[in-house]
């Protein structure tokens, strides 16, 4: 795996666009004052909602707390609010004081194992785990949206559903919330999120298209009358010789991540299981063929495997062009001609649940700036010195809330 620093490059270098900002509707803009004023007046009790949930981190699928927080909040803002969706998922629905379409929002609030001294006065309280993929930041805009638009919802023509996603680290919660009808009843037509990223804030990323890879599941099962432990660990090794990244093009890094292997007294086998991820179509098809030739090749005697290679198991995060392309103007009116950076390629280190939604409806995930380089602080996700700049809650609040409001008064 690449530095930190080159992981970063990444994000940044490839085919980044600043153009002129081009002037939102009036009546956009009338409400975006609205929203600055109510964001104001709420600076203080946002940023210390995201400190709380800093301070008590929860990992996939254990989520209560920050649930009950977010829930808590969503109703004191008069929406209509459902838990336990999908595990501790939550769901707010802000209808509108005018009749239009249903869009959505979503924001994951899963933390992640680290070990690692949490660089912030604010730490976290709960040892071994930390909020280091921004997660917390994507809790907090999310509810700083809902505390914007329910300032405007007497000129909102339309429904706003604000998806508050457990486990998508363990990429479960995605999938669990759709299964329990989180598309549907309302139905939204769209589905817009964020994600940190080692931008400066004040900065707004985009990708038309495939954004991050999916990944490919490997699961490997060994049985037979010889020395199964060490049989499995070669095929574990085997697996992960299809790792490529040499520094060179995205579209060409291979992350073959195999775990260690673990016996199964009760099947008398030894399994294996990873995932692939890969920076295109081509790198992919060429780590499935690689990691089936270099298994093949191990042999023990009177050992045999089985491997169950799934392709895509979580698809490509795929961002529809025709919505991307809509929002830009709207995203530039609000950050100003250097604050949209246009990225139309992969970053091939992350993969996203937000896939799965896009899998139902037109998805757009942006890039959320929350790096500060005057004050040291460095935005790249799941780095042990992970630092958001808490002005990244408002820019993606105002960002997303002009996105929000013309999207409904266009659709």
């Amino acid at each position: 795996m690449r530095t930190s620093s080159a992981v970063r490059l990444a994000f940044v270098t490839s085919s980044l666009i600043a153009v002129e900002a081009a002037p939102g509707s009036a009546q956009t803009q009338a409400l975006i004052e609205r929203i600055d004023r109510r964001l104001e007046a709420q600076r203080t009790e946002l940023i210390e909602i995201r400190r709380d949930i800093h301070r008590h981190p929860e990992v996939s699928g254990q989520e209560a707390r920050t649930a009950e927080v977010v829930a808590e909040r969503l109703r004191t803002l008069g929406l209509e609010v459902q838990s336990s969706v999908g595990g501790h998922g939550v769901v707010g629905i802000l209808r509108g004081a005018k009749p239009g379409p249903v869009v959505a929002f979503r924001a994951d609030m899963d933390a992640v194992f680290s070990n690692a001294p949490d660089p912030v006065p604010f730490r976290s309280e709960t040892p071994g785990v930390r909020h280091i993929c921004g997660h917390d930041i994507h809790t907090t805009v999310g509810l700083a949206l809902a505390e914007s638009l329910s300032e405007v919802r007497d000129q909102l023509a339309g429904t706003v559903k604000f998806i508050f996603q457990p486990a998508e680290e363990n990429i479960r919660g995605a999938r669990a919330m759709i299964d329990e009808g989180v598309l549907s009843d309302p139905a939204p037509e769209a589905i817009f999120a964020y994600h940190s990223a080692p931008l400066e804030v004040g900065q707004i990323g985009s990708t038309e298209g495939i954004a991050l890879p999916g990944l490919d599941r490997v699961t490997l099962t060994v049985r037979g009358e010889g020395d199964l432990e060490q049989a499995a660990a070669a095929y574990a090794r085997a697996a992960s010789s299809a790792s490529r990244d040499d520094g060179g093009a995205p579209e060409d890094v291979v992350l073959a991540m195999i775990g260690r292997p673990h016996r199964r007294p009760d099947h008398d086998d030894w399994v294996v299981r990873g995932m692939v991820r890969a920076g295109s179509p081509t790198a992919r098809a060429r780590a499935k063929r690689e990691i089936e030739l270099a298994v093949a090749a191990v042999e023990f005697d009177g050992v045999a495997y089985e491997l169950n290679y799934e392709d895509l198991y979580l698809p490509d995060m795929a961002n529809d062009v025709a919505l991307v392309r809509s929002t830009l103007e709207t995203i530039r009116s609000v950050v100003g001609p250097d604050g949209l950076l246009e990225s139309n390629t992969v970053t091939p280190y992350f993969s996203e649940d937000f896939a799965l939604y896009q899998q139902h409806i037109p998805g757009a995930l942006y890039w959320l700036g929350v790096s500060n380089s005057e004050l040291g602080y460095v935005g790249m996700p799941h780095s042990p010195n992970y630092v958001a700049d808490e002005e990244s809650i408002f820019v993606g609040a105002r960002v997303m809330a002009a996105v929000v409001i013309d999207y409904l008064a266009k659709n």
